[in-house]
């Protein structure tokens, strides 16, 4: 028998995970997370779940910033539209919209020419 090369391709696909739906809240925002810090100080539980709070947002942003950069290279393949990618962009738009409210700032100005949608949507 001769030896033949096999390019095999795994795909990942996680396993479900048993997660509880959060009930509605009133989320921290930043001005009162600094309020918190403050009157909280040295409470080494408090600090440790503000730490904790501000490192997700860190995080949320790192990964908008590796998002933005994959999604960039796709468009420029003409790869078309992942949907995986594009629920992933909702998610991370949502968060940053959170945020920025949560923050006090303004959200951005509407983009008066939205996106041409694919043409295989569109048929």
């Amino acid at each position: 028998m001769s030896a033949r090369s096999v390019n095999v391709v795994q795909t990942f696909t996680p396993a479900p995970m048993k997660t509880r739906t959060l009930p509605r809240f009133e989320p921290v925002g930043v001005d009162e997370g600094r309020v918190l810090w403050k009157k909280y100080r040295g409470n080494a539980d408090v600090e440790r779940m503000l730490l904790e709070l501000a490192q997700a947002r860190q995080t949320m942003g790192e990964i908008e910033t590796y998002f933005d950069s994959v999604r960039r290279a796709w468009e420029e393949e003409n790869l078309g539209q992942l949907v995986a990618m594009e629920k992933i962009r909702l998610l991370l738009m949502e968060q940053h919209l959170r945020y920025r409210a949560l923050a006090g700032l303004k959200p951005p100005p509407r983009d008066e020419n939205p996106d041409e949608p694919e043409p295989a949507l569109v048929d």
